[in-house]
C-alpha cells in the first residue's frame, strides 16, 4: 500500500517526505485493522523528522508518519472484545504502530475510541492528540471553577482544544493570540485575550494559577516567573522532567545528564516555589471517551484549519511547519472499504 514517509532526518522537509510503497499491516491478536478515512497531522510529526525524538525511538527508513486517525473498523484480532467489524473509531496510536498518513493501519486495541456520532471523520482525526494532552495536562493541574489559566497560542490544535475545555471546567481563560485569530479564541470561551503582537503576555498574565506551555525555549523560564508564586507550568514541549523520562524508559543515566541540562530551569522553580510538570501522554480508550463525550455534548467542538487531500500530504506537512494554522491540518484519505 502506499504511505506518506520521510526518508532520514533533517531541517530540509521537501527532501526528507515521499510516498512509498509498504505492506499492509499484520492485525495483532489485540489489533483492530482501521480502514482510514482521515488523519491528523501534528508538530510532532515534523520534529521527529528534525531528528528530536532520537532519544526515544529510533526509526528505519522509509518510516512512516502519523499519529492521528479516523476511520472504519474492518477486522479484529482473535482477543479484541471491544470493537467490531463496522465500528466508526478514532486514535492516537503508539509509538510502534505509526503511519497512519495510509489506507489502512492496525491499532491496539487500548488505544482505540468510538468516534463521536456528531462529527465528520476528519474532524475526530484531529482531536486524539491534543485532547488527551489537554486532558491529561488539566487534570494534573487541577484546572477548575475559579482557576486562572494561561493558554499560549490559543488558535493552534492544542490551544483551540484547551480554551474550550478549560472554559468548560469552570477556569478563567487568558490566552496569547495574533490580531487576525482574535474573534476565533474569543468564540471558544477565552475571556483575557492577550495579542502577542501588540501587548507583552507578563504584563497581563502575571499572577496566574496555571500556565499550560506549549512554545518551549524561552517561554518555558518565562512561564515559571510569570505564573504566581506556588502555581503550576504544564507544559507539552521542552524539557522533560525526571519522573516524565522515567515513564518512557529512559535510562538513569540520560536522566542524570537530562537533569544537568534542565538544572537551572528546575532551581528557578523551586525557587518560586511553582511545581513544573512535562506531560507525556499515553492515549487510551478511557480518555478517548472522554473526548466522545465532551464533543458529542458540544462542550468542545473541533476546529480544522485546511483538510489535504492523501496526495498532497507533503504540502500539509510544509503548512504546518510554517506554526500558522488556526486548528488542525487534515489529510483526507478516499477509501471505498
Amino acid at each position: 500500500m502506499k504511505a506518506f514517509c520521510f526518508t532520514g532526518y533533517g531541517k530540509n522537509l521537501k527532501e526528507l517526505l515521499s510516498f512509498e510503497d509498504l505492506p499492509e499491516p499484520s492485525v495483532g491478536r489485540n489489533d483492530v485493522l482501521i480502514s482510514v478515512r482521515a488523519a491528523a497531522l501534528n508538530p510532532a510529526d515534523y520534529k521527529i523528522i528534525y531528528g528530536q525524538a532520537k532519544l526515544y525511538k529510533k526509526f528505519e527508513f522509509p518510516s512512516p508518519i502519523g499519529f492521528d486517525v479516523s476511520g472504519k473498523v474492518i477486522a479484529v484480532g482473535n482477543s479484541v472484545q471491544y470493537f467490531k467489524v463496522g465500528d466508526e473509531v478514532f486514535s492516537k496510536v503508539p509509538w510502534d504502530q505509526k503511519g497512519t498518513v495510509a489506507p489502512l493501519i492496525a491499532v491496539s486495541e487500548g488505544n482505540v475510541g468510538i468516534k463521536p456520532r456528531n462529527i465528520s471523520f476528519e474532524e475526530a482525526a484531529g482531536l486524539p492528540l491534543v485532547g488527551c494532552t489537554v486532558l491529561e495536562a488539566f487534570k494534573y493541574a487541577k484546572v477548575g471553577l475559579g482557576t486562572r489559566a494561561l493558554i499560549h497560542a490559543g488558535s493552534g490544535g492544542i490551544g483551540t482544544f484547551a480554551i474550550q475545555y478549560a472554559k468548560h471546567l469552570g477556569a478563567q481563560v487568558y490566552t496569547t493570540t495574533s490580531t487576525k485569530n482574535i474573534e476565533l479564541v474569543k468564540s471558544l470561551g477565552a475571556e483575557k485575550i492577550i495579542d502577542y503582537t501588540k501587548t507583552d503576555y507578563r504584563e497581563i498574565a502575571n499572577d496566574v494559577d496555571v500556565i499550560l506551555e506549549s512554545l518551549g525555549g524561552k517561554y518555558t523560564k518565562e512561564a515559571i516567573k510569570t505564573v504566581k508564586k506556588g502555581g503550576k507550568v504544564i507544559a507539552i514541549i521542552g524539557y522533560r522532567d525526571n519522573e516524565t523520562l522515567k515513564s518512557i524508559g529512559i535510562s538513569g543515566f540520560l536522566r542524570f545528564l537530562n537533569g544537568i541540562r534542565g538544572f537551572s530551569l528546575i532551581w528557578l522553580a523551586k525557587k518560586r516555589e511553582v511545581e513544573y510538570k512535562h506531560i507525556w501522554t499515553f492515549p487510551n480508550r478511557k480518555l478517548l471517551d472522554e473526548i466522545r463525550i465532551l464533543v458529542e455534548s458540544e462542550a468542545v467542538k473541533p476546529i480544522i484549519d485546511k483538510v489535504y487531500p492523501f496526495e498532497e500530504a507533503d504540502k500539509a506537512m510544509l503548512y504546518l511547519e510554517t506554526n500558522r494554522a488556526r486548528g488542525k491540518v487534515i489529510i483526507r484519505i478516499e477509501n471505498e472499504v
